[in-house]
C-alpha cells in the first residue's frame, strides 16, 4: 500500500544498523535510541498494534528516522536525525508521506525532539498536520546517567513499607491524577505494566503512596507521590528503584523535566544525572482543549 511512499518501514535486520548510528551520539541521541528500542520490544509483546520505525526512501543512510506508534485515534511520533542531508530528507518526507491522516487523528503528539529537528518541522508543521489547529510547543531538558551508575543506586524502603510491582489494580489511581490522561490514557498504563514495568511504594495496608515507570519512550517516566505524602523521601525510593531496575537491563537512564521546574531538577543532578540536550514536546488536538 505504502511501497512508493516518502516514508519507508526499516526492516528488522537494519533496526540494528540504526541503533548502531546512534549509539555513539550520545546523549543527544539518546531518547531516539530508547525510544526505537521501547518501541521494538513492545511491537513483540503486542505485535497487532501499529508501531514502525520509518526512514526517507533512501533508507537510514539518509540520516534520518522517523517512529511511532498508534493507539485510540491518538498518533505519538518522533524524529531524529544526525547529519544536515537527514534534516533536509526528514522534512522533505513528511511534507511528501501519504502514511498519516493527519486530520483525522484527535490527538497527536510529538515528544521530546531535539532543537534541530525542531527547527526544520517548525516552518513546514501547518502543511504536514494539514491545517489542524495550532499545536502547543513545550520546552523540557532531557538529563540521564549510564546504566553503570544507576546499578549503584542504594534503594532504602522506609520500616513499614514495601516496595513492589504497580499492578492493573492501580492504574486507576495512577492515572486519576496523571496530568496527562486523556479518556484512554489507563489502558495505555496498564500496558506500560507488562510491556515495560513500574515500581511502587505502599504503606503497611497496601495504600500505595509513590511510584514510577520505565515508559514508553524508554525513560524514567510518570514519576509521582500523593499530595499527603511528600517530603518524605518516597519519590527517591521509586525513582532510584526503577532506575536501578532499567540499570541491570543494560538500560541508560534518560528522563525530561519542565522548563523551570528547578526543584526537579536539583533533586536529579543530587542523583547524579547530567545533561543531555534539550528538547521540544509538540502537541495538538482536534479542538482546542
Amino acid at each position: 500500500m505504502h511501497e512508493n511512499d516518502a516514508l519507508q518501514i526499516v526492516s528488522d535486520s537494519e533496526i540494528t544498523a540504526v541503533l548502531g548510528y546512534l549509539k555513539p551520539l550520545f546523549p543527544k541521541s539518546i531518547r531516539a535510541y530508547y525510544f526505537i528500542d521501547s518501541l521494538v520490544k513492545w511491537k513483540k509483546k503486542v505485535p497487532e498494534m501499529d508501531i514502525a520505525i520509518l526512514t526517507p526512501k533512501r533508507g537510514y543512510k539518509t540520516g534520518a528516522v522517523f517512529f511511532y506508534f498508534i493507539r485510540c485515534n491518538q498518533l505519538v511520533c518522533s524524529a531524529y536525525a544526525w547529519t544536515k542531508d537527514g534534516l533536509q530528507a526528514l522534512q522533505e518526507s513528511l511534507l511528501e508521506t501519504k502514511r498519516f491522516p493527519w486530520t483525522e487523528f484527535k490527538y497527536i503528539l510529538v515528544p521530546c525532539i531535539t532543537e534541530e529537528v525542531y527547527s526544520v518541522l517548525e516552518p513546514v508543521l501547518p502543511k504536514i498536520f494539514n491545517n489542524r489547529p495550532p499545536p502547543k510547543i513545550t520546552h523540557d531538558t532531557v538529563y540521564w546517567l549510564p546504566a553503570e551508575e544507576v546499578i549503584k543506586f542504594d534503594v532504602k524502603v522506609p520500616e513499614g513499607m514495601r516496595l513492589d510491582e504497580l499492578k492493573e489494580e492501580h492504574a486507576e489511581k495512577i492515572n486519576s491524577v496523571w496530568p496527562y490522561r486523556t479518556e484512554d490514557s489507563k489502558k495505555l498504563i496498564e500496558m506500560m505494566m507488562w510491556v515495560n514495568f513500574g515500581r511502587g511504594l505502599f504503606k503497611s495496608n497496601g495504600e500505595l503512596v509513590a511510584w514510577a515507570f520505565y515508559w514508553y519512550f524508554g525513560a524514567l517516566g510518570v514519576v509521582h507521590t500523593v499530595e499527603n505524602e511528600r517530603r518524605r523521601g518516597y519519590g527517591k525510593v521509586v525513582v532510584q528503584a526503577v532506575c536501578k531496575e532499567m540499570g541491570l537491563r543494560g538500560l541508560d537512564v534518560h528522563l525530561n523535566i519542565a522548563e523551570g521546574n528547578t526543584v526537579s531538577e536539583e533533586f536529579f543532578k543530587e542523583l547524579g544525572f547530567k545533561h543531555a540536550f534539550n528538547c521540544i514536546f509538540v502537541f495538538t488536538t482536534l479542538k482546542n482543549e
